[in-house]
């Protein structure tokens, strides 16, 4: 992917609505990332690796640790447990649940997926995180969300560790490093940002019209009304593109008007 200016938040809102087909029109700003790149910047950040999706990866290649010594469980068996303790946290719904269930498949999981994940999937793998991580610092990393920042700087340590590890032959470290950055990366694609940003719009939606005296509500409030609720609608059906298009040019109308009453 060629190199190019970061966009500011307004400039990403109208790069998404290449893709989102949206009829509230922003600002339209000095530079558009192509459609192409962010189509395939999209692509990539669906689908980012996981440990669940490498320990597939690795089950499905064979079986190369059966018949270990002294009876000891096979590097498959440990790897399967473990890929289901992964899955166990992807679906929880307790937070501090879903961190130990994840740890725990990670301490048990990563020595058998080392040794039964080809090299050339672990290279695969930090690639796909590395093309989206360069794509996601123009795409999301200036959106004014710490902890997406925050996601990013750490994504990008990680993966400099992985493949340091992998240079010198530790690939067991160079995959404990890898998974810890696709952790941190699954935070910043649009349906993770969505996720985050739409509790903050609506607490702020919500603020607003109780402080509103005017009947009816002011034009203002009822359009960041309007495009919230159609950002939520877009999430519940899955158009995370257009929705958080939607929820960036909310957030804009919020601030201005919230700055203008102050």
């Amino acid at each position: 992917m060629r190199a190019r200016r970061r966009l500011a938040p307004v400039h990403l809102a109208v790069a998404f609505a290449a893709l989102g087909g949206c009829a509230d029109a922003v600002t339209e700003p000095d530079v558009l990332v192509p459609a192409g790149e962010l189509e395939a910047a999209l692509s990539i950040a669906a689908r980012l690796p996981t440990f669940a999706s490498l320990a597939e990866r690795a089950l499905e290649g064979g079986e190369r640790g059966r018949g270990e010594a002294n009876g000891a469980e096979s590097a498959a068996s440990r790897l399967a447990a473990a890929r289901a303790l992964a899955l166990r946290a992807d679906s929880a719904v307790d937070a501090a649940e879903a961190a130990r269930l994840r740890e725990e498949a990670y301490a048990a999981g990563t020595a058998p997926l080392a040794e039964l994940l080809d090299a050339r999937e672990v290279e695969a793998a930090r690639q796909a995180l590395e093309t989206w991580l360069r794509a996601a610092e123009g795409l999301v990393g200036e959106a004014d969300l710490p902890a997406v920042r925050e996601a990013l700087l750490g994504g990008r340590i990680l993966l400099g560790r992985s493949r340091a590890a992998s240079a010198v032959g530790d690939e067991r470290a160079a995959l404990a490093a890898l998974i810890g950055a696709a952790d941190r990366l699954a935070a910043t694609t649009p349906r993770s940002v969505l996720r985050r940003l739409l509790p903050e719009l609506e607490a702020g939606l919500a603020a607003w019209a109780a402080t509103a005296t005017a009947s009816p509500a002011p034009p203002e409030l009822r359009r960041v009304e309007h495009l919230v609720r159609s950002a939520r609608e877009a999430e519940d059906s899955g158009l995370y593109v257009l929705g958080l298009r939607r929820a960036y040019y909310a957030r804009q109308l919020l601030r201005a008007s919230v700055a203008e009453r102050d």
